[in-house]
């Protein structure tokens, strides 16, 4: 009989969950290390929260709905938390908060963008834009960096792009539907760009100068002076973001910087500052964010600066080639014993490493030493100790060291003290 499975889901084997799980511990660590606060909100949120004045857009046909109960799976963690500020206005800002959990989109699913994936969240809610952009940018940076990637930190502001759109005179209304044209650049191309920008009504003339523009390929500064004419010499908001990447040089990070004017994020909620992460190898961002000042006074009635990272924990494990990883198992010794009437005394040997730090599993099926041998060589355990009626007798055991195939025969605090080193 053949099982049915959903599209866009996976199982993970036990060496794929634990090397997700020593990922997660990892982010999850560098986030605490920049004093970020936990919480936690439910896997679905209200539809009149996750549809809210319209702030995701034409995002709303991702959201899986339980419209019996006006209930839907949230689409990310941001939504939840402005909803959850809203009732917990009592919190004193800035506000550091991370979550790390589950989201999910009835998205057509391909390769490394699935239904059900993991986002690992950090926010700021109050406090200076700048110094809070830069923190967020930051410690999502920092975060990559200790779980071994390699990034490419990609931003831009989309008020750059307003006034863009306002200088090659596009009209106002237009321009969040522009925006999620933009952010399917990567995705489709430039023609296909054009081609939807076209249908929207956008004169030919236009389209070539918002494409010349946002295609700009020079240095950082260069890009951020084609902007003098369009913002004004000495404009503020272009000499606030060249500050926020002085600022961002302070973190001493391990990346390259591209100032990007095609970037603009296609959620609708974001209102200025806007980044991505991306990593050779993989065609999707593993990691995005920006600020989003206008998303809690929607739940709260009055706006409060807000500015988030996501990495996306799915994205980076693929990108990490996690299947590979031959580590099944958390135990570093596995307990085997010769006669069932042995087994009361491996247990007693179980407990005291157990009771001393040492990850420890213990046979239990009725299995001849030889085969208990090839399944912990098949968990790929380190350490085996084998117990028969000598060692029970003399309170010893046997210890086989299952990469070089050395053993030797231990008292039970000698065996601690070296699964211990």
């Amino acid at each position: 009989m053949e099982v049915q499975f959903p599209r866009g889901v996976r199982d993970l084997l036990p060496n794929e969950a634990l090397i997700k799980n020593e990922l997660i511990k990892k982010i999850e660590s560098v986030y605490q290390k920049f004093g970020f606060l936990i919480i936690n909100t439910p896997s679905f949120e209200s539809l009149e929260v996750l549809k809210a004045k319209n702030a995701i857009g034409e995002e709303n046909k991702l959201i899986y709905e339980l419209k019996d109960e006006n209930i839907g799976l949230r689409y990310d963690h941001t939504l939840s938390l402005a909803r959850y500020y809203a009732m917990h206005q009592e919190l004193p800002l800035p506000f550091k908060r991370y979550y790390i959990g589950n989201v999910w989109r009835r998205d057509e699913p391909q390769k490394n963008r699935y239904r059900e994936f993991t986002q690992a969240d950090i926010d700021i809610l109050g406090g200076s834009q700048i110094y809070t952009d830069v923190e967020v940018m930051a410690t999502a940076m920092k975060a990559l960096e200790e779980v071994g990637i390699k990034y490419k930190l990609r931003i831009n502001d989309r008020r750059f792009v307003d006034a863009i759109l306002d200088r090659i005179g596009v009209e106002k209304d237009l321009h969040h539907s522009i925006f999620r044209i933009m952010d399917k650049l990567d995705k489709i191309g430039t023609e296909d760009v054009v081609k939807q920008l076209s249908d929207l009504g956008i004169q030919q003339d236009t389209i070539e100068q918002l494409i010349r523009i946002i295609s700009f390929d020079g240095k950082n500064d260069e890009k951020l002076g084609i902007l003098n004419p369009i913002l004004g010499e000495g404009s503020k908001l272009i000499s606030d973001f060249k500050k926020m990447l002085d600022v961002l040089e302070l973190y001493k990070l391990n990346c390259q910087i591209e100032v990007d004017f095609s970037l603009v994020r296609g959620i609708d909620y974001y209102t200025s500052t806007i980044f991505e992460f991306a990593a050779e190898g993989i065609k999707s961002s593993i990691g995005s964010g920006g600020r989003y000042d206008s998303l809690i006074g929607i739940f709260s009635g009055k706006n409060i600066a807000a500015v988030g990272a996501s990495l996306g924990i799915d994205r980076i494990l693929d990108l990490l080639d996690f299947s590979s990883s031959l580590q099944y198992t958390y135990s570093k010794v596995i307990i085997n014993y010769i006669k069932e009437n042995n087994f009361n005394y491996a247990l007693e040997v179980a407990n005291a490493l157990r009771n001393n730090g040492i990850n420890t599993e213990i046979n239990l099926a009725q299995r001849n030493i030889a085969n208990q041998l090839a399944h912990a060589n098949a968990l790929n355990v380190a350490f085996a100790i084998i117990i028969g009626d000598s060692e029970e007798k003399t309170k010893m055991v046997k210890i086989r060291n299952l990469i070089d195939g050395k053993e030797e025969l231990m008292k039970i605090d000698e065996v601690i003290y070296k699964l211990k080193q």
